[in-house]
């Protein structure tokens, strides 16, 4: 059974369990305007706990207006910010949002919104490119997945900040926090292999998370949150959406973005050990971290399986968006987690020339 109190399980949920921010389209442009001085058109990107609009001018410029969850410590929201801002005077090559100063300079303003709560607001570029859920992913596009996350990586590992080991749920080390959700989860049988699952993690994978490397990762590298451009499919053109960056092992960072090649119709696991192995030659994994990859990737998938049911039977009206991965998360259980352990890791450490 989990170790983990009722009141730290409850703590954690806090931003998952609020309501997004109500902020309409009028109200959108007239924020951009006023305190960024940049005039559009509004328009509503869907979300899973925060509100977000993507703002065009006449002169084709796009950004991105995110209003964070007001439940959402500030500290949090300004740990995205100052990370943003810090990977663009490290390497401002890599293609990721620019943060967008406002009218007095300020890159973050608080404000109240129309239903009494309190947001922090933000502006950010828009990075152009189709996503990767809407175009496939090949096997050249997913060793650049693990090179460009690779780069990523080290543009970060030098960077910390008061905020950058907050909890939350999508951090895969919280994943035995998932326990008392497990009841959300449709069918017997995926019941029951979520929980053999959390077992698993219990008794092999937690006691060893804190030995291996600890540093801020992006850890939510799904195929929402990569895009290309139309003209070069097989090239990563932009990671997005920083909204789950942590503090945490490294590696599970390469498990995140693993996770979301298992419910290909290739091999999975060709298709993970494409994105490990394009990691490995950039960003070297030692022996223990590669062992953990595979219990990691699974336990990926029961949080993307737990946490999407439970909140989707929270916030119908937002089901579709929020479910959006949770298919995929369930063929992954079906066409990876059921694959022996021992060779999955066996192949792995051959790939990474650890056998």
């Amino acid at each position: 059974m989990s170790k983990v109190s009722n009141h730290a399980s409850e703590a954690i949920t806090d931003v998952l369990a609020s309501a997004a921010p109500e902020v309409s389209q009028g109200q959108a442009e007239d924020i951009a305007a006023k305190y960024f001085g940049v005039k559009g058109a509004a328009r509503n990107l869907a979300s899973e706990r925060d509100t977000n609009y993507y703002v065009r001018t006449a002169e084709g410029r796009g950004y991105a207006l995110k209003f964070a969850n007001p439940a959402e410590p500030p500290e949090n929201t300004n740990f995205q910010t100052e990370a943003l801002l810090y990977l663009e005077k490290i390497d401002p090559s890599l293609p990721v949002p620019k943060v967008v100063g406002g009218i007095d300079g300020a890159h973050e303003r608080t404000l109240t919104l129309s239903d009494g709560r309190k947001s922090v607001v933000r502006l950010l570029t828009w990075v152009e490119g189709e996503q990767v859920a809407n175009v496939g992913v090949s096997g050249a596009l997913r060793r650049d997945i693990g090179v460009s996350l690779a780069r990523l990586g080290s543009a970060l590992s030098g960077f910390d900040h008061p905020a950058a080991a907050h909890d939350i749920l999508w951090d895969i080390k919280n994943a035995l926090r998932l326990r008392d959700k497990v009841v959300e989860v449709p069918g017997q049988d995926l019941r029951a292999q979520v929980g053999a699952e959390l077992d698993n993690f219990e008794a092999n994978v937690a006691p060893r998370l804190p030995f291996v490397r600890q540093q801020v990762i992006h850890n939510d590298l799904n195929h929402y949150n990569v895009v290309v451009h139309p003209d070069s499919p097989e090239q990563v053109a932009g990671i997005l959406d920083f909204g789950d960056m942590v503090k945490t092992a490294l590696v599970i960072d390469v498990a995140v973005a693993a996770s979301y090649l298992t419910s290909l119709p290739d091999n999975a696991l060709d298709c993970v050990t494409d994105v490990v192995s394009a990691y490995h030659a950039v960003t070297p994994l030692t022996r223990p971290e590669v062992e953990l990859v595979r219990d990691l990737i699974v336990a990926r998938l029961v949080t993307s399986i737990c946490i999407t049911n439970w909140r989707a039977s929270r916030y119908a009206e937002n089901a579709d968006y929020i479910l959006r991965n949770n298919g995929p998360a369930r063929l992954g259980m079906a066409n990876f987690a059921s694959l022996p352990r021992d060779m999955v890791t066996e192949h792995l450490l051959r790939a990474c020339h650890m056998e």
